[in-house]
């Protein structure tokens, strides 16, 4: 983490970009279920597309039913235009809520089904802030989340398949496990590679 003087952050803002449990997490999340249940990874996207964009038309209505009334002069019941458009919008604003609804129960349906591959995504996020803590030890020892995240495709499709989630997960955790161990000790000194054991 560099340190500035007082005088420096002032005028600067420091943006950190590195990558939190959390968030590695999810993305790790992500590619588990992209890649053993693809169609789902795209109708989560899908939904989450669709969302944005109904309240985006959402938010268009209400500005410019603002910005109407905001024009309007004189009695507000006798301007037509103003009472059409208020019509439409608010149609078209029920339609919107009543999609909206059914969208986020169809995510909430989505993401329970996704949440049975969290044990592997955690266990992932585990293993990489495990692994980049080794540059604790000694700076020879630094790899790259894109070096992480190909290994953790690679034991995506390499492991043993199943039909249960549940032993799908084992599977793909008891592979992954043993692959990154392999792949970190070939580059330690034997000095380090008790530790990391």
């Amino acid at each position: 983490n560099p340190h500035y003087s007082p005088e420096t952050c002032v005028k600067v803002t420091l943006l950190n970009f590195t990558v939190n449990a959390s968030g590695l997490e999810d993305q790790l999340l992500g590619i588990v279920v992209g890649k053993e249940r693809p169609e789902l990874q795209d109708a989560k996207n899908q939904l989450v597309v669709s969302m944005a964009t109904m309240r985006k038309t959402q938010k268009e209505l209400e500005d410019q039913i603002l910005k109407l009334l905001a024009e309007s002069e004189g009695d507000i019941l006798e301007d037509e235009s103003l009472i059409v458009v208020l019509g439409e919008a608010k149609v078209t604003s029920d339609d919107i809520s009543v999609k909206v609804a059914e969208a986020e129960k169809t995510e909430t349906e989505i993401d329970s089904t996704r949440e049975q591959y969290r044990p592997t995504a955690y266990q992932g996020s585990l293993l990489f802030f495990c692994v980049s803590d080794l540059a604790r030890v000694d700076t020879m020892y630094q790899y790259s989340l894109q070096w992480f995240l190909g290994l953790f495709e690679a034991g995506l499709e390499n492991s043993e398949k199943a039909e249960d989630v549940a032993q799908r997960c084992n599977n793909v955790n008891d592979y992954f496990t043993y692959s990154l161990y392999k792949n970190i000790c070939r580059g330690l000194f034997e000095k380090s590679k008790l530790l990391f054991s």
